[in-house]
């Protein structure tokens, strides 16, 4: 597309379009192409939305400060009160108490310009917190890193029956354990039981496929479902 047929400006229902196949997920080059316009137009209509809140602007107006003071102050006071609030529940505390809309990015802006950074803990659970009070316990949220703990358990199911389900403790179930907890004492006489019909079917983790396993099958005549 040539310079002499892209446009040099859009109006602000334009301007707001733009903002929204943005925040769509369009790229900026896709959308300059698709309506005529330079990419560096709409990397200006991007950055004065983030800076300001707003898309567009009046003829003749300048650039204007998305916030005042005062609502500065009030974005302030009401991260410190509700610290685990993200910027998007602020965003709205701000509009339902003065009208004013900002984009998130003007809320973090904002924040960070009053030194009061974004802090998030586990990468989950978003704090805002002055700097320098990352050990304070009130910003402290204790959590179990790897989850919440488990259990290993054994179970055995046919279209007939069920086996006791079995607790397997003490450690992790190697291909002896498995043998010797599983197959002998449960899966043998459960086999027997239903007779020349039953199959085995387990997965494909290494202790049930181990050679000692294997052998142990092979000598009691369980045929494995593959």
């Amino acid at each position: 597309m040539s310079t002499m047929s892209q446009r040099s400006h859009l109006t602000d229902s334009e301007a707001w379009r733009v903002v929204g196949r943005l925040e769509g997920g369009q790229t900026q080059a896709e959308i300059a192409q698709a309506i005529g316009v330079s990419q560096s137009l709409i990397s200006r209509i991007w950055n004065h939305f983030l800076e300001t809140g707003s898309a567009g602007r009046r003829p003749g107006q300048g650039r204007r400060r998305a916030t005042t003071p005062n609502e500065d102050r009030y974005l302030v006071l009401t991260a410190r009160r509700h610290r685990n609030m993200n910027a998007t529940l602020l965003q709205q505390h701000l509009r339902l108490a003065t009208g004013t809309t900002v984009s998130t990015q003007n809320v973090r802006n904002r924040l960070h310009g009053s030194r009061f950074p974004v802090h998030s803990d586990n990468r989950r659970i978003f704090i805002w917190r002055d700097r320098d009070s990352r050990n304070n316990p009130a910003f402290v949220h204790e959590s179990v890193r790897f989850g919440v703990g488990g259990v290993l358990v054994y179970g055995g199911i046919s279209i007939d029956g069920r086996t006791d389900l079995y607790i397997i403790r003490d450690g992790p179930l190697t291909a002896r354990r498995y043998r010797e907890e599983i197959l002998r004492p449960i899966v043998v006489p459960y086999a027997t039981a239903i007779g020349d019909e039953f199959f085995l079917m387990d997965d494909n983790c290494r202790p049930h496929r181990a050679d000692l396993v294997e052998d142990f099958l092979f000598e009691e005549g369980i045929v494995r479902m593959e």
